[in-house]
């Protein structure tokens, strides 16, 4: 791939022409900013059109189509960029990002993919190495559902690793400490409880885990602040990490108003990469909380640019499988009670809204202009939410017109996906997690749910607008984050069904390349109300596109997560280039 001079591709392709002052004008506004030529432009329209050529000019694509119908686009400051065959897809969609908080914990402490408790004592040892003896050492986000253990490590262990400094591990709700960090915060040996929180102790009466006491801990381990200058570059870095793997848009999964004006701040700048969509995460109660934020807010789902837009209102229904309370149709039973060191032989997990709380909130957020989105992952919580839903649906059916969102849905129900689609509820999912979790998943839960995790053939033959996303919330590595987010990485999981330790479950989940890569283009912009200006490479639409080093189409299906991004364009300028 290579830029030719424009000259030099006139002198191949434009003939003399003696025209008139007017024509003259008429033709350079027709003219394109830059072309690409001889490539594979997979366009993603409905009939999966692959184009050798693109035009484009001011930030829109000019036209699509022929080598030959491109070049009359040229002119003497035309950039034309000859793609020797290389495959271009439309700009990449991440549905669920949380992009401020991962430029927020890289300046807190750099995150590292641990999958052992052998890994993480080698990396307390290291850190004790760096930070003054006394200092807290917190252990980077291992979920039990990744570590090969499949559990918490023991005070015990954390010793080997650390005695100098207080150490502390937390996952599914509970956290592990050593010895220094449980007399640091007070744990008696004869006490069954610290401040907000329990003591867990094991079948020999010692100390295991310290259960919740968030804000007990968090008491002794100041997270310190960082100034809006070190959150502007920090975060600029994670966009420069996106656009590496060939995101141009994300949708901001769960921030403030803050989060809003930051976003904005940058546009206004120029220094802005990808274009966001954000989503307003609130604990509404009443449809009163509801009336009472969005006021505040002074903006309703659609406001804003094609930069910077907002999207939906968001609620935490349940809770996920990495923190143990997930809300299934079922109890728990002996192995996940075991697992994530419940009590309760009939727990189902935790459940934040009664049907009728989500009716009235849901109702609320409609009558003032808003699309809904819930965080839900149980298949008990999926149900509820479509309760509520359907109540609302009876009084006011233009809800389905919003597009309400599911995002997570980990364990899809036949039922339940068939009330989706009559409601018009779209669901963004993350096949990372199938392929970092799955394998726990089998162990604790058993092979049919395996089967169901992260159903994305049961969503996509469904007819449910289905978007995939990372759920990136921490790291910079795209494969090594705590939630992968490269989208090849995705695009392979959703065609192969492969995990990680490359076993398959539930072949049925299986979709096709096509199929897969709307999931990261098409459906992402419709979920957003964007289908108009982006997710296929159309005349009109904004120039946000990939350059690949691969035939996404043919190269072997386990070739597909080494895919990589040559240079990525967003309004039109390349914001990346790997060369």
């Amino acid at each position: 791939m290579m830029i030719k001079s424009t000259m030099f591709v006139a002198a191949l392709t434009v003939a003399t022409i003696i025209c008139t002052a007017p024509t003259l004008v008429a033709q350079k506004q027709q003219l394109a900013d830059t072309v690409l030529v001889g490539g594979r432009i997979l366009t993603m329209e409905a009939d999966d059109r692959i184009v050798p050529a693109i035009a484009i000019r001011d930030g829109r694509i000019l036209a699509v189509g022929s080598d030959e119908a491109i070049k009359k686009f040229v002119g003497d400051t035309t950039k034309v960029v000859e793609l020797g065959g290389k495959m271009v897809i439309p700009g990449i969609i991440a549905a669920h990002c949380h992009a401020v908080g991962v430029a927020k914990n890289v300046l807190r402490q750099p995150h590292v993919e641990l999958l052992s408790i052998g890994a993480v004592q080698d990396w307390i040892r290291q850190r004790a190495k760096l930070v003054p003896a006394g200092t807290w050492i917190r252990v980077p986000r291992a979920d039990i559902t990744r570590l090969k253990e499949r559990r918490h490590p023991t005070p015990e262990e954390l010793d080997v690793a650390c005695r100098t400094h207080p150490v502390i591990f937390t996952a599914a709700r509970k956290s592990a400490l050593n010895s220094l960090g449980l007399e640091t915060i007070g744990v008696k040996k004869d006490e069954a409880s610290v401040p907000g929180g329990e003591v867990v102790f094991d079948s020999e009466g010692r100390v295991r885990l310290i259960a919740g006491a968030n804000a007990h801990l968090k008491s002794f381990m100041p997270t310190g602040s960082h100034t809006p200058e070190q959150v502007r570059a920090a975060l600029q870095n994670v966009h420069r990490h996106y656009n590496s793997v060939g995101i141009t848009s994300i949708f901001e999964r769960a921030g403030s108003i803050n989060d809003f004006l930051l976003y904005r701040e940058l546009h206004s700048a120029g220094n802005l990469t990808v274009r966001m969509t954000q989503t307003f995460r609130s604990g509404f109660r009443a449809a009163k909380d509801v009336a009472s934020y969005t006021e505040k807010l002074g903006m309703k789902t659609g406001d804003g640019d094609d930069w910077v837009r907002v999207g939906p209102l968001k609620i935490t229904v349940d809770g996920g499988i990495h923190w143990g309370n997930t809300y299934l149709r079922e109890p728990y039973g002996e192995k996940r009670i075991r697992f994530y060191v419940h009590r309760d032989p009939d727990y189902r997990g935790d459940l934040n809204y009664s049907v009728r709380q989500m009716t009235e909130i849901f109702r609320e957020g409609h009558r003032l202009g808003w699309q809904w989105c819930c965080h839900v992952t149980g298949d008990a919580g999926v149900d509820a939410v479509l309760d509520s839903l359907a109540a609302v649906h009876r009084e006011q059916p233009d809800i389905a017109a919003r597009r309400f969102s599911l995002t997570h849905a980990y364990f899809p129900a036949l039922d339940s996906i068939a009330r989706a689609k009559k409601l018009g509820v779209c669901v963004d999912t993350q096949p990372s997690l199938y392929f970092k979790d799955s394998a726990a998943i089998v162990e604790v839960y058993g092979a049919d749910w395996a089967a169901r995790f992260i159903g994305l053939g049961d969503w996509v033959r469904g007819g449910v607008p289905t978007a995939i996303a990372g759920d990136h919330m921490m790291g910079l590595d795209p494969d090594h984050a705590m939630n992968a987010y490269n989208p090849f990485l995705m695009l392979q999981v959703a065609v192969t069904r492969r995990n990680r330790e490359g076993d398959v479950y539930g072949q049925q989940q299986r979709i096709s390349r096509l199929a897969a890569l709307r999931c990261l283009t098409t459906s992402p912009a419709y979920l957003s109300f964007a289908e108009d200006t982006k997710g296929t490479l159309d005349k009109g639409k904004l120039a946000d596109l990939v350059i690949l080093d691969r035939d996404y189409l043919k190269c072997p299906e386990d070739e597909i997560a080494g895919i990589r991004v040559l240079r990525c364009m967003v309004d039109g300028r390349f914001v990346y280039d790997r060369e």
